[in-house]
């Protein structure tokens, strides 16, 4: 197939609104191509070649060489394409209108297929070393100068990471869903298997060579990462055994990092909740799995949190993230120890257990884990009594953990992967009497800071996820609460990000002084939720405007552990809103 049929259809789905009308779109494109060429389509359409897990660099082009590509390829001044980008806030475009002017034209130009973009953008990004800078920027030439200014434009967003056609993971695979099979009815297969391989463009060839019975038979292997299944939010003890029902294993929360660990004898891997591979910064983990854990093959779940050597004492989150930022392993390990608190078992010895009820799991789990002074499950206890319940969680709270998750026992007590479930209910302490916990959320821009904040960011910007269109509408603007030592940190882990205008994927009404790329997530606490008429967060839903955060206060914690795309949602945002409004 010809990258130019692809660039018309990203064309019609970006000018129309409707999710239903995107999906059609997609799925007549996805009809057409041919059947090996359709995990290449979903692969560029999602902005990423391969999966994090399988280790390949990310196209990641920076706009800065994005726009040396422009003008080696347009033969046009730098500050004539800065000067275009200014105008259009697009890097693609500008190349589109740029190239559209351009009389440069090869004597040898080819048609551009799917096949070669691809190849080509892997080829890209997989450039390192000495001189590659220079070579990544020739190989996107030879892509636009055998380009149509249309698809220059979708090039260019590509490998920027900014396609910006309000198609996310799951209208591809409505689209899938429609062109394989006829009926989105079997979107839920596709999703279960891209959720237990994690790795869509599989799950797609899978689907377009061999059907849908072949997707159906995606199980969860060791070495693969499974999505993880995360927990829906409440404050009250009541509700939470209601929600459970009526009964539930309550087990503490704790201030660590998630990992999930894959054991086939002796070979170990750790995953992140961002699916990257963290086994480096863990051999202490490696060693406690192999010398803790009597299982010739399993993947189990659990935290590592960051302990005191001399007390024992629980350490904060961000401790344990100075791993992520050393190299001198062995020292960091001697300064921040942890202890593994297991708490779920997906898979043992050949056979996938996320289809049975917790308390089997749990069962598994504690017979092949070796309990000592570093390695443990979670403090758990079962429980239909609300006031058991609220003790419980004190004396969480009293050890020094974040709080208590409560989890459905009963017999639809599976492990629901990539899924936020009610059959999982986390509890944490009341930062205010009107939001119940913190929020998870994205920086996208700041404003200039004054006075003493000279030099620094006085606000910072920040935004929700909607999976619905993979976009980042603002919820908040923070400007209270800082220390000097916050914006300090603010200001070197967000200048890498910076960008000269406001990224496609951000959805903002307020203008920023300075725009950042949706990479970063901070915790926010605020008073409450509400209507606003300033931040477009679930616009699209609410009759009544957008969803604020009323008085937010950073917290000081970067979530390192989470990539943009698991920051609070758009629908997490409303279900927080109307359930604050029921209780008032």
């Amino acid at each position: 197939m010809l990258y130019e049929a692809l660039a018309k259809a990203y064309e019609a789905i970006e000018s129309t609104s409707g999710s239903l009308e995107k999906t059609r779109i997609f799925a007549e494109l996805l009809e057409k191509a041919d059947k090996p060429e359709v995990d290449l389509i979903v692969g560029l359409t999602m902005g990423k070649l391969f999966p994090d897990w399988k280790g390949e660099p990310e196209i990641g082009i920076a706009e800065s060489m994005a726009i040396q590509v422009i003008v080696v390829a347009a033969s046009v001044d730098e500050k004539d394409v800065k000067e275009q980008l200014r105008r259009t806030g697009d890097i693609g475009s500008t190349a589109e209108v740029l190239l559209g002017g351009s009389t440069q034209e090869s004597l040898f130009s080819e048609d551009l297929t799917i096949g070669r973009v691809f190849d080509t953008l892997v080829e890209t990004a997989r450039a390192s070393g000495p001189g590659s800078t220079k070579e990544k920027v020739s190989k996107l030439v030879g892509l636009l100068t055998d380009a149509e200014p249309l698809e220059s434009r979708y090039i260019l967003r590509t490998v920027t990471g900014s396609l910006r056609l309000g198609l996310g993971d799951m209208g591809i695979m409505d689209s899938l869903a429609a062109a394989f099979t006829g009926t989105k009815d079997s979107r839920p297969i596709i999703e279960n298997a891209y959720n237990v391989c994690s790795d869509l463009r599989h799950v797609s060839s899978v689907l377009a060579q061999s059907g849908l019975a072949a997707v159906e038979s995606i199980k969860a292997e060791v070495g693969t990462p499974i999505r993880m299944m995360a927990a829906k939010k409440l404050s009250s003890p009541r509700e939470i055994l209601e929600k459970a029902g009526g009964q539930a294993l309550v087990e503490y929360k704790y201030d660590g990092e998630r990992v999930q660990v894959h054991k086939n004898g002796d070979e170990i891997i750790l995953y992140s909740r961002r699916q990257e591979i963290i086994t480096s910064q863990y051999p202490d983990v490696v060693e406690y799995v192999k010398s803790n854990v009597d299982a010739q093959s399993c993947v189990m779940e659990g935290e590592c949190v960051a302990i005191d050597p001399e007390t024992g004492s629980v350490r904060p989150f961000q401790d344990l993230m100075r791993r992520r930022r050393k190299t001198e392993i062995e020292a960091v390990m001697e300064d921040v120890p942890i202890a593994l608190f297991f708490f779920d078992l997906l898979y043992l010895n050949g056979e996938d257990v996320t289809s049975k009820p917790l308390l089997e799991r749990r069962a598994l789990l504690e017979a092949i884990v070796r309990a000592e002074e570093r390695v443990h499950l979670t403090t758990a206890e079962l429980t239909d009594d609300e006031e058991r319940l609220q003790e419980i969680f004190e004396g969480a709270l009293a050890a020094g953990q974040e709080g208590v998750i409560a989890k459905a026992v009963h017999s639809e007590s599976t492990y629901q992967a990539g899924a936020r479930s009610w059959l999982w209910i986390k509890l944490k302490a009341s930062y205010t009497e009107g939001m119940a916990d913190s929020m998870d959320l994205v920086v996208v821009g700041a404003i200039h800071g004054r006075g003493k904040r000279t030099g620094l960011y006085g606000a910072i910007l920040a935004s929700a996820y909607d999976p619905q269109s993979n976009s980042y509408p603002t919820v908040c603007k923070i400007g209270t609460g800082f220390t000097e030592e916050m914006l300090a940190e603010f200001k070197e882990r967000l200048e890498p990000h910076r960008i000269e205008h406001m990224s496609a994927k951000v959805e903002s009404d307020i203008e920023a002084d300075v725009w950042f790329e949706p990479v970063e997530v901070i915790e926010v606490i605020g008073d409450e939720i509400t209507l606003s008429p300033t931040h477009p967060a679930a616009k699209r839903v609410l009759k009544d405007g957008g969803l604020a955060i009323r008085f937010p206060r950073f917290t000081g914690r970067w979530r390192e552990d989470k990539d943009p795309t698991q920051a609070t949602s758009v629908d997490d945002l409303i279900e927080a809103f109307e359930r604050f409004r029921g209780l008032n």
